[in-house]
């Protein structure tokens, strides 16, 4: 028996669960009636339906089935759930279509959930989240028990997905209604402190000399591969793979933001310039 390549685990191994692909429709199809009635912009529907589907890829596919087998495996499914998923779905604007959509009576529940949510979940507090989520459920113990305990593991899934779209919401302004918005160089300064958790666990696994995670060894001896090369493989995964990604968004969103400041800028400037060669037209001669 030899290990699966990820093309063909993202092809073959498929097992469905009611328990994902259950809520991930629900999710889809409220959303598409939502932005059907609102005329909804096409990008961020096909923004969130993206989120749900990498969601359902990550849960459902081969990278699902051999997670506890490979642990490079079991690492791309954690940034499809941390780093992929998340701004995807924030991309689709979910919140901002259900203020839209709902009636008055159910739109203000929400909008007080917000902001009783919005008091504990600012940047800091969704960046120290996101850095603890990483860090505690990499550790030997809780590893090992998500391995021996279905439950466990279901729930550290969802955890990955809510700590993504914490961590990403003040990059990607997803609340309309921040308590702290972030400009771009805040944005810059954010961007490489939420990828330091990943690096750190990634340059672990990369460059320990002995298996981190023991149940490893036995399904790599089957597959016939080194448990320690693929431990290697699942660090540089998360500490390369995950940067270049989080980089690449973090930057474009960071860039975004300066282009707007500047843009607000001018326009403040000429608004000013106009309002003064006004002046200067209606002072006496």
């Amino acid at each position: 028996m030899s290990a699966p390549s990820l093309p063909s685990l993202l092809a073959t191994h498929w097992s469905l669960s009611a328990s994902v692909v259950a809520p991930a429709a629900g999710a889809a199809l409220l959303y598409g009636l939502a932005a059907r009635s609102r005329r909804w912009p096409l990008r961020r529907t096909a923004s969130f339906l993206a989120g749900i589907g990498v969601i359902v890829v990550a849960l459902q596919s081969g990278i699902d089935g051999y997670d506890a087998q490979l642990l490079s495996d079991h690492m791309v499914q954690h940034l499809l759930l941390l780093v992929v998923a998340p701004p995807l779905l924030l991309g689709g604007r979910p919140v901002i279509l259900a203020l839209r959509t709902l009636p008055p009576v159910h739109r203000r529940r929400l909008a007080e959930a917000l902001d009783l949510a919005r008091r504990v979940t600012g940047p800091l507090a969704s960046l120290a989240l996101f850095a603890a989520v990483i860090l505690l459920t990499h550790l030997p113990s809780f590893y090992d028990a998500t391995l021996r305990h279905p439950a466990l593991h279901e729930m550290e899934h969802g955890l990955y997905v809510l700590a993504g779209v914490l961590m990403w919401s003040p990059l990607l302004d997803g609340d309309p209604l921040p308590r702290h918005r972030l400009g771009g160089l805040g944005k810059l300064v954010y961007l490489i402190a939420a990828m330091m958790p990943m690096a750190l666990v990634g340059a672990y696994l990369n460059r320990h000399a002995s298996l981190v995670y023991p149940a490893y060894g036995p399904p790599a001896r089957t597959l016939g591969i080194s448990a320690l090369v693929d431990q290697a493989q699942a660090g540089a995964i998360m500490w390369v793979a995950g940067g270049v990604v989080m980089t690449a968004i973090g930057l474009w969103t960071a860039v975004a933001a300066l282009v707007a400041e500047e843009r607000r800028q001018v326009a403040r400037d000429a608004r000013a310039d106009a309002l003064r060669a006004r002046a200067e037209r209606m002072r006496p001669a």
